[in-house]
């Protein structure tokens, strides 16, 4: 599978749960990646990934030095989905604009008239 090299944030937790620790992709495939700020991340450990659109994808720990760790998904992904933003909010409604149309009221109301006397 072939690697690219890409610079993606994501979110790794363990397995049992804990909270998640943010980490960026080096590089990717379909079947794993390369990341750094292992920490404490240790070979063989099983980890959920999110990253994209891409939420809690499982994968292990293959290896890891210096604050670098090599993960092996569990099931190919798709590399395009992982690179593409989170998915857009619907827009929320504008306010309408409040049109200036001057006095409405009153003798005022006739002052730009072109027919007032």
């Amino acid at each position: 599978m072939p690697r690219q090299q890409v610079l993606l944030g994501a979110e790794i937790c363990g397995f049992g749960g804990g909270a998640p620790t943010k980490h960026r992709i080096k590089d990717l495939s379909a079947g794993g990646a390369r990341i750094d700020r292992a920490g404490t991340l240790r070979a063989g450990a099983t980890v959920l990934v999110s990253v994209g659109v891409l939420k809690a994808v499982g994968a292990t720990v293959v290896w890891v030095k210096d604050d670098l760790a090599g993960l092996r998904f569990a099931e190919a992904i798709d590399p395009d989905a992982a690179r593409s933003k989170a998915i857009i909010a619907p827009a929320k409604p504008r306010p309408t604009p409040l049109l200036n149309r001057g006095a409405t009221s009153g003798w005022m109301k006739d002052l730009d008239s072109p027919y007032r006397r």
